[in-house]
C-alpha cells in the first residue's frame, strides 16, 4: 500500500444529506441569533437540549 492510499480522507456526505437544525413547530430553517436558535418562518425561539428543550 502506498503512502497516498493510507492517508486518504473519506469523502464528506453531499450537502443535501448534511443535518441542519429545523424548527420543531413548522420545520423551518433555524438561524442563530445571540446564542439562541430562531425559526426563519414562524420566528419561534427554539431551546437546545442544554436548555431543557428537545433540540
Amino acid at each position: 500500500m502506498s503512502d497516498r492510499e493510507s492517508t486518504q480522507v473519506p469523502d464528506e456526505p453531499p450537502s443535501s444529506c448534511a443535518s441542519r437544525p429545523a424548527c420543531p413547530v413548522c420545520g423551518g430553517r433555524l438561524i442563530e441569533i445571540r446564542a439562541k436558535f430562531h425559526c426563519e418562518q414562524c420566528h419561534r425561539i427554539c431551546e437546545t437540549c442544554c436548555e431543557g428543550g428537545r433540540g
